[in-house]
């Protein structure tokens, strides 16, 4: 087993997608933007808030700034109050720490937010030795991220695998020389066939997965 095992929040621990499509659409039809339906989310969640954006409702640059902010104000009321556990997770995590394996959460959501989230969900929150966000002075690219955890819990990259459920999740890995798993469950990738384009160690499908897939990687 690897001795450290990275994991992302949305798509992956919980299903973020009904708050994030709440606060995004509620957001543009502010705007005079159409909304969009659930499933273009696919491939969405997991990138910036900016390109989200403009790729789901073709907003110009000098209009994001406005809708961040709105989505943000918007987020902080009802998005976390629309967060689905998936179900499993809370006992693979378990099973992995019992095992040894240290835990880290890397996520691009706000420090603030996730910290609230965590918070509620104490029995999953509890297990990680470390857990890195964003804030407002602190924006940081996946890679980044990857690596302050490794630096901060002492491992090689190396020796860690991060779980996923986007291309952006993959490459990531790819470049701080990490292994990847792909959580095929989430809303980063539409299909096994998706996530094979890359280096994958493992394809979960579904969150109770993953203490035993991840085992059997050293």
């Amino acid at each position: 087993m690897k001795k450290l095992v990275i994991i992302g929040f949305d798509g992956t621990i919980a299903d973020t997608s009904p708050g994030i499509l709440y606060c995004m659409n509620t957001t543009a039809l502010s705007m005079g933007y159409t909304p969009v339906e659930h499933d273009a989310l696919y491939g969405v969640i997991g990138v910036s808030l900016e390109q989200g954006f403009m790729h789901l409702y073709g907003m110009k640059e000098d209009e994001i700034e406005y809708a961040m902010n709105q989505y943000s104000k918007l987020y902080s009321i009802k998005g976390e109050e629309m967060i689905l556990m998936y179900e499993g997770i809370a006992d693979s995590l378990k099973k992995l720490k019992d095992c040894g394996a240290k835990l880290a959460l890397v996520t691009q959501k706000n420090e603030k937010f996730i910290n609230n989230m965590l918070a509620v969900y104490r029995n999953i929150g509890e297990l990680f030795d470390t857990v890195c966000a964003t804030n407002v002075e602190r924006e940081m690219e996946k890679t980044d991220m990857l690596r302050k955890v490794c630096s901060d819990l002492e491992v090689e990259p190396k020796d860690a695998v991060f779980v996923g459920d986007s291309y952006v999740d993959a490459e990531a890995a790819e470049a701080v020389g990490m292994d990847f798993a792909a959580a095929l469950y989430g809303w980063g990738f539409r299909s096994r066939e998706d996530a094979e384009k890359y280096n994958c160690k493992a394809y979960l499908n579904s969150a109770s997965e993953i203490d035993y897939k991840l085992a059997v990687l050293s």
